[in-house]
């Protein structure tokens, strides 16, 4: 499990290093902006489920390989976006999807590798706790990149951006401890949800029902 989970939270680190970098761009913040966006989205969340579990200091600042992972990607976004200036402002559609491919595939991946640190720590037996912490490790690193650059978090306002992490989430339980299809099985299955329904609520535009 130690090697997978080193391996899902790589992927996810780039992938939602990537994105964080993005909306550094589109904020029009400068290259320590734009990293520092990339940082918060890659790390942020697996670094506030280690405080709820406890693991202090967070796993960021013991295994540097996280934080260097995500500066790189996050450099290169910034790198490529100032090159080609003026194909990335004449393709903003196309980076928006690009943006929320990275950023579906960053949620599933940090999602279920979020339960995976949680098992690894002994709390396999508390459901809740494994699911909630997997939630959090998704979109944790969103929400404190929304503050950051002073916006409402996705989380609050994005089709169905909790929900899809949450259905990784119980998706994965259920594979892995209900019916016992095995840990890689359960793993696929879980990013494959949270991805399908990021993909599908942006494609229809599903969003949760507001009060006004």
């Amino acid at each position: 499990m130690t090697d997978l989970i080193f391996v899902l939270e790589i992927i996810g680190t780039i992938a939602f290093a990537v994105s964080g970098a993005m909306v550094g761009i589109e904020k029009n913040l400068d290259i320590l902006g734009v990293v520092i966006c990339g940082l918060f989205t890659a790390v942020g969340g697996g670094a506030t489920r280690d405080i709820f579990m406890g693991n202090l200091p967070p796993v960021m600042f013991v295994k540097i390989e996280y934080v260097c992972t995500g500066l790189l990607a996050s450099l290169a976004v910034f790198m490529i976006a100032r090159v080609f200036k003026e194909k990335y402002l004449a393709n903003r559609k196309l980076i928006d999807k690009i943006n929320n491919i990275f950023d579906a595939i960053g949620l599933g991946v940090f999602t279920v590798g979020g339960m995976e640190t949680a098992i690894l720590n002994g709390y396999a037996d508390n459901a809740f706790f494994i699911i909630f912490l997997g939630v959090i490790t998704g979109c944790g690193g969103g929400i404190i990149r929304d503050v950051t650059v002073n916006e409402i978090p996705a989380v609050f306002r994005k089709n169905v951006y909790a929900v899809a992490s949450l259905a990784g989430a119980v998706t994965y339980y259920s594979s892995y401890f209900l019916l016992e299809q095995g840990e890689i099985v359960a793993v696929f299955q879980g990013i494959a949800i949270v991805f399908i329904v990021r993909m599908l609520a942006t494609t229809f535009k599903w969003h949760l029902p507001k009060a006004l």
